[in-house]
């Protein structure tokens, strides 16, 4: 139980300087460069604090430095009491101004380096301490703007001379080595490194701010094609609800038209002469021409408005096929085409499925076959059940299709025959309905088809389960 009381105990602890550490390291900064300048001034401030407690604690409890006005510890308390200015900064969201302490912080702390080692007549510290200063003009780099990054430069050359040569601290000798020929060298590099990394800046900055600029309009591009989008829908819809409605309406007054041809035609307003009979069979001829091509239109705007359901129920197959195919006789009136239907024998007798879509996917099919077949046959084979699938395959001997007619054959409006005397009339929404249909059953339609040698629809639709009986 002890054992497991001071693990709970250190995992506490851990996860508590953990949260700490990491809600210190979060910048509260929402602009990208002022969030990464943030970020890069409370990670320097954390490990400065970090390496300055351990520091003073060495310095206390194993060296056993003495406590004095110029010394290590006194040199570590300021050091921390600095860089908790910095951090009360950062806090307030001074940032420039904590970048300054943080940059004095490292020249003070560089320096006091160089001057407590020649106190201590240690040349180790003195000729490290020069490299050191190197970090002043880096950390201006990332955390000041890039005006001031050759002002650091020369405020760290200035202080490295200073510490070298400007305090009265007797300091060793080493022989070969010439203390001013190293302060020379060391302020020249300084003072080049501050060149470079300005103009390193400078390029990052333009570099940085280009891509900026391009995340700005790329993203208001982004916001102008989301308000095109939507807009380009809204109008769809309205579209496809005007269509809707209108062949709704259309379709009332048009079947009135029929239906009065009809019964005048079958002699409920009395006898016609032959003339005035041939003319009410033109009205509705056209009449029954013109209902087809507003269900055509009333159907596209149905799915494209997203009204599409499927009803499933048993079909009796070889019926429906044989009654559809009775009605569609009409249409090869007055052409020498043979009409014919071929059903295999291991095809069941009644498959699930929508029979009214069924219906118009076979109509659709037939009628296109029969519209670009002068003479010749229309075949239907309907095949068995393959893998959850059941085919039929519409064949005729008409016009055929070119490989670049057949690549667009189900777009919308597009037709075969589109030359302004074309001889074949329709909206060219007949086959796009139907693959829409057939999509929405679940199922898929190829066609093979050559110029001149006639065309082949072949239809896949899954044969679904029937629902199982409740218990």
């Amino acid at each position: 139980m002890i054992v497991k009381g001071m693990n709970e105990a250190k995992a506490g602890i851990i996860s508590v300087i953990s949260g700490f550490v990491g809600g210190w390291l979060r910048p509260r900064a929402t602009d990208r460069d002022q969030a990464f300048r943030e970020r890069v001034i409370r990670s320097a401030l954390a490990i400065l604090i970090l390496l300055d407690v351990l520091s003073l604690a060495s310095a206390i409890f194993v060296f056993h430095a003495k406590w004095r006005l110029i010394s290590f510890p006194t040199f570590h308390l300021l050091m921390l009491g600095i860089c908790m200015l910095s951090g009360r900064l950062v806090m307030r969201g001074h940032l420039t101004s904590a970048a300054w302490v943080l940059v004095v912080i490292v020249l003070a702390g560089v320096g006091s380096v160089i001057v407590l080692a020649r106190q201590a007549g240690t040349a180790t510290g003195i000729v490290l301490g020069g490299a050191a200063f190197t970090f002043v003009p880096l950390m201006a780099a990332l955390v000041l703007p890039r005006q001031v990054i050759i002002l650091s430069s020369l405020m760290a050359a200035v202080v490295y001379l200073v510490a070298q040569f400007g305090l009265d601290v007797n300091g060793p000798t080493i022989p070969g080595l010439r203390f001013d020929h190293l302060a020379v060298s060391v302020s020249l590099l300084l003072l080049a490194e501050g060149l470079l990394l300005q103009q390193l800046r400078v390029e990052f900055d333009d570099r940085l701010e280009s891509m900026s600029r391009s995340m700005r309009e790329t993203e208001l591009a982004k916001q102008q094609a989301e308000v095109v989008r939507q807009r380009a829908e809204q109008a769809d819809q309205a579209k496809s609800q005007f269509l809707a409605h209108m062949s709704h309406e259309l379709r009332t007054p048009l079947n009135a038209i029929i239906g009065y041809a009809e019964a005048m035609l079958a002699g409920m307003a009395g006898s016609f002469t032959p003339k005035q009979t041939e003319l009410l069979g033109h009205i509705q001829k056209n009449s029954r021409r013109l209902l087809g091509l507003i269900n055509d239109v009333l159907d596209l705007a149905k799915i494209e408005a997203g009204t599409f359901q499927v009803y499933l129920a048993p079909m009796p197959i070889r019926q429906v096929f044989r009654d559809t195919l009775s009605d569609l006789r009409g249409l090869a009136h007055g052409k020498d085409v043979h009409l014919s239907i071929e059903f295999s024998d291991e095809l069941p007798e009644v498959i699930w499925g929508d029979v009214k879509k069924l219906e118009q996917i076979l109509i659709n099919l037939v009628g296109n076959a029969v519209k670009f077949t002068e003479s010749g046959e229309i075949r239907v084979e309907v095949k068995p059940v393959v893998n959850g699938f059941w085919q039929f395959v519409v064949r005729d001997t008409g016009i055929g299709m070119s490989a670049e007619e057949l690549s667009q054959i189900f777009e919308p409006f597009w037709q075969a025959d589109s030359s302004s005397s074309r001889r074949y009339r329709g909206t060219g929404l007949g086959l796009s309905i139907t693959k829409q249909l057939i999509d929405g059953l679940g199922g898929s339609i190829t066609v093979e088809s050559q110029l001149g040698q006639g065309s082949a629809f072949t239809v896949s639709l899954p044969a679904h389960e029937p629902p199982a009986a409740d218990a």
